[in-house]
């Protein structure tokens, strides 16, 4: 058990005596210094949990002596009582802006004396856990950074969210801390096209965790050109096995054949799937026909389809519910109307751009609340790029960029 040490600094012998044999009488630890040179040349070697300082020394004062100990322990705190014939409040006064923390006249009362001595050791115990509860702290932070920066990068890495984009397929995600649970897959393999945008359960990294399974699955079984209703059916599966309870992933898969002027969809929990006609018009709404993917078991698990065209004039616009329940300071929703006036806005050459103002506009320019998503695609037979862009990945989590 730690036994406290005091520093007690008087010129007196007498005094010193007396008030050492009391202090030590208390269960404390005390050593002596006859002036405030001492006292400071002793505090360079030896660590005291308290001061009793004297104020009127020969060599250097008490006052002069706070001082420099003051700075001497920088932003350590160490307590110092002045025990001193000195009773003016002028005194008092020019004492406690030295940098000391009390004031004790003698004859000093020896009741108030352990009083004093013992509140300020229990203080400067506490301030020392504060300490050092900060440095742990700030080594937890500091370890916890560099681990979610490695992990970071090895989930962009799975997730392949840096892949380059057809131009006529363009997307924008945007974490609302630093792991996005929303992705953004796409593949080509046999002339056909493969795209999912998923949002995991929540936000950070145990939703960005949630999504490796399934961005392993899609990529293997889109270049084996399977069916979309099978990639559906093995991302489920796969999530269903490995996901913990309550953990699921909302996504929507889609396959384009350009040849064919064909587009498929299964979409499981993602709210916004709008297809759009030459005009900017809403032709078609691409509604959630199925739950989020890892919540049925195999034998439960539906694979069924919507098919449409897609012309090169066409617009697919989707998104997460980031966006669509992204709510403004009265509490309403950006909604799918909100989605629908925004690319009517911008159509047809800054759909997706315009989508990001829109919201921008109805949050205040405040910090996203769940991660979000948006994807733009067109057909690739269209000539130009949907945003001038292939894509875009916020980075500055403050505001939305333009694409």
């Amino acid at each position: 058990m730690h036994q406290p040490k005091i520093l007690l600094v008087d010129d007196s012998a007498t005094n010193s005596l007396m008030v050492r044999t009391f202090v030590e009488d208390l269960g404390y630890q005390c050593d002596l210094a006859c002036n405030g040179r001492e006292a400071v040349s002793i505090c360079k070697e030896v660590d005291y949990d308290l001061i009793l300082m004297d104020i009127i020394m020969p060599v250097m004062n008490g006052l002069q002596a706070t001082m420099e100990l003051r700075t001497l322990f920088g932003e350590h705190w160490v307590p110092i009582i002045f025990l001193t014939g000195l009773s003016q409040q002028k005194d008092l006064i020019e004492g406690l802006k030295a940098g000391g923390d009390d004031y004790l006249t003698k004859p000093v009362s020896p009741d108030l004396l352990t009083a004093k001595i013992q509140v300020f050791l229990r203080i400067a115990q506490m301030q020392r856990q504060i300490n050092q509860d900060a440095v742990r702290l700030e080594r937890y932070f500091l370890n916890n950074e560099r681990e979610q920066s490695y992990a970071l990068e090895l989930i962009e890495r799975l997730n392949r969210q840096q892949l380059e984009l057809p131009s006529h397929v363009w997307r924008h995600l945007r974490p609302a801390s630093q792991f996005n649970g929303d992705l953004v897959c796409y593949a080509r393999s046999g002339g056909r096209e493969y795209l999912m945008l998923a949002d995991c359960t929540g936000h950070g990294l145990t939703a960005a965790i949630s999504a490796i399974p399934a961005v392993e699955c899609f990529y293997d079984l889109a270049q084996e050109q399977a069916a979309l209703g099978d990639i559906a059916a093995a991302i489920n599966d796969k999530l269903h096995r490995l996901l913990p309870f309550g953990r699921f992933v909302a996504g929507i898969i889609i396959s384009i054949d350009a040849a064919a002027q064909c587009l498929q969809v299964w979409n499981g929990g993602i709210p916004c799937a709008l297809m759009f006609d030459p005009q900017g018009r809403k032709i078609k709404q691409f509604r959630s026909e199925h739950p989020p993917l890892g919540i049925l078991a195999a034998r439960q698990f539906d694979r069924s389809l919507e098919t449409s065209v897609l012309r090169p004039e066409h617009a697919l616009v989707v998104c997460s519910d980031g966006i669509t329940e992204a709510q403004a300071d009265n509490g309403r929703m950006f909604g799918l109307d909100g989605v629908i006036k925004a690319v009517q806005a911008g159509w047809p050459g800054r759909v997706g751009n315009t989508v990001l103002q829109a919201l921008q506009r109805h949050r205040q320019n405040e910090a996203m609340l769940d991660d979000a998503s948006l994807l733009v695609v067109r057909s690739p037979a269209h000539a130009s790029k949907p945003e001038g862009d292939s894509g875009h990945e916020a980075k500055d989590r403050s505001r939305w960029h333009d694409a």
